[in-house]
């Protein structure tokens, strides 16, 4: 099918308008639009007649767009700026957002903002029966110090609801030397056991179809490959992000010299094209199929599920 899709994104997005123009080579109409646009280049209306019925308008320089007409919207990076007139826009804009009527990938916004939690993450990746690193969240440094005493050091540490970096760890500190710079009290920190690894993984799941690279070396694209996940982990991706409610997002796994896959993280916006210029891998094909599915089937992880439950 063809129709208008919304791309929110972050400024400068190389990748969300490398799918803009695949889009537009299939016969689909795509807008790409930053938050940091408002309220000066875009403008937003939205009129609700007596009985409730909403019209929903963006207007830029270039077009006027109706939004109770599009084919989807893909949320890619939609987090506004932390400051200034953008912020004071965006409760509308967000109420704009999250009432649209059209096809939502990955997810709607709260559910997306629900996946990116990583104790949620790591939970539904156990129950999916994903092999994990020991883990403790706490703002208790004496209960970090205690947890980097049991592995003898060998952690990783992050502040929590922080990106985890694919590349290498950065070097573990001892918990009890870490403080909050800005004297607002203690902040949750996410300590977990370094897992030995033998690669590092990304796997791309868009509906059904799920993609997977080897990175042997994160400082050279050159060492990017594909990989072959067994089924059963292959079924494993799909489950979590069926139960996240995603319909698309990259998994990052370890796997280890004893051949374990072990979770590490989802996120509903990372990337993917250099993945895709190096192993010719068809991720923006597998994207392109979901922002334009006929049926909310069609953007689901497989046939059949809801998301709920």
């Amino acid at each position: 099918m063809s129709g208008t899709v919304l791309i929110l994104t972050e400024d400068g997005d190389t990748q969300a308008r490398h799918v803009a123009r695949a889009l537009t080579e299939r016969g689909a109409d795509a807008l790409v639009l930053e938050p940091g646009r408002f309220p000066e280049a875009a403008r937003l209306s939205i009129t609700l007649d007596p009985s409730g019925a909403a019209r929903r308008v963006l207007l830029t320089a270039e077009r006027r767009l109706d939004l109770d007409r599009l084919a989807s919207v893909w949320f890619r990076r939609s987090e506004p700026p932390v400051e200034g007139p953008v912020q004071q826009q965006d409760g509308f804009a967000s109420d704009v957002w999250d009432t649209l009527v059209c096809a939502t990938v990955p997810a709607s916004r709260p559910v997306i903002h629900r996946a990116r939690r990583k104790l949620y993450q790591l939970s539904v990746a156990g129950r999916a029966g994903f092999a994990l690193p020991s883990t403790l969240i706490s703002t208790d440094h004496e209960e970090l110090l205690d947890f980097y005493l049991a592995h003898h050091g060998q952690i990783v540490t992050r502040v929590l609801d922080h990106p985890w970096a694919i590349g290498d760890p950065a070097p573990a500190e001892e918990p009890g030397t870490l403080t909050d710079p800005a004297g607002t009290g203690p902040f949750p920190l996410v300590a977990q056991e370094r897992v030995l690894r033998r690669l590092a993984l990304r796997v791309i799941v868009s509906g059904a179809r799920v993609f997977a690279a080897e990175i042997h070396s994160p400082r050279s694209s050159r060492r990017l490959r594909p990989h072959d996940l067994p089924d059963d982990v292959r079924r494993r991706c799909l489950g979590v992000m069926a139960h996240l409610g995603l319909s698309f997002g990259t998994i990052d796994l370890t796997l280890t010299p004893e051949d374990r896959y072990v979770f590490l993280e989802v996120n509903p916006g990372g990337g993917f094209l250099l993945i895709e210029e190096i192993t010719g891998m068809p991720i923006t094909d597998a994207l392109c199929d979901l922002l334009l599915a006929d049926t909310p089937e069609g953007r689901l992880p497989w046939p059949g599920y809801s998301g709920r439950g």
